[in-house]
């Protein structure tokens, strides 16, 4: 269970992020349906990889499945694959803020690179964004729903 729920967490991330956004998970201050609202509108125009992650025992990033069809699994990612940068910004906790903003910037279309290692090596890996699909924008939403509109400790939604 823990890990699918950290496989959830992770696509959520995919959209924009990746690990910039890691551990932005508090409770939203509007109410669900705004908040619904204005979290699909903010998904609408960003740009979409395709690649599902989990973070490894020792904090990295690392690929567990690429989406088949998906702009990662035509840029050559791979199952196993360690994000080490993305345009040239490591993937370190002192570099937050820097990724969140670079992260910022991907539309559809939009062509970025991520360093990766793979069996030892760095390679740099273009991939030109896609649109993000229906059902993963659905899957994105959801879990911010559940993320940040659900009291855990009674199972009930919150207002907000």
């Amino acid at each position: 269970m823990k890990r699918a729920l950290s496989a959830a967490a992770a696509l959520l991330l995919l959209v924009t992020v990746i690990p910039a956004m890691a551990g932005d998970h508090k409770k939203c201050d509007q109410p669900a349906e705004a908040c619904l609202n204005a979290y699909a509108q903010k998904l609408e125009g960003r740009g979409w990889v395709g690649i599902e992650m989990d973070t490894t025992e020792d904090g990295h990033m690392e690929i567990v499945r690429v989406v088949p069809d998906s702009p990662a699994a035509s840029a050559g990612f791979k199952a196993g694959d360690v994000l080490a940068s993305f345009n040239g910004v490591a993937y370190k906790d002192e570099n937050k803020k820097a990724l969140k903003e670079a992260t910022k910037a991907m539309t559809p279309g939009k062509t970025v690179t991520y360093t990766v290692v793979r069996d030892g090596s760095k390679e740099d890996l273009k991939v030109e964004l896609g649109t993000i699909p229906e059902t993963v924008m659905a899957q994105w939403i959801g879990q911010h729903m559940l993320t940040a509109h659900v009291d855990h400790s009674g199972d009930q939604a919150s207002g907000g």
